[in-house]
């Protein structure tokens, strides 16, 4: 799957176990907010560090 959604031009980030999964639910910091703002249909492109970082502060 990895090399796939690659040769599509995105990366991937892994985001941990399975257990951490909430750090990507509705409402964290990964949650579209790299992307910009929702009213911006188009998004902008976020490089990985972007990502872990937002995964990184996300808090329960």
């Amino acid at each position: 799957m990895t090399a796939f959604i690659e040769s599509i031009g995105f990366s991937v980030v892994d985001a941990g176990p399975l257990a951490d999964g909430w750090r990507q639910a509705t409402g964290t910091p990964v949650w579209g907010t790299p992307y910009g703002p929702s009213s911006n249909e188009k998004g902008r492109p976020v490089d990985e560090d972007a990502i872990r970082t937002a995964l990184a502060t996300a808090t329960r």
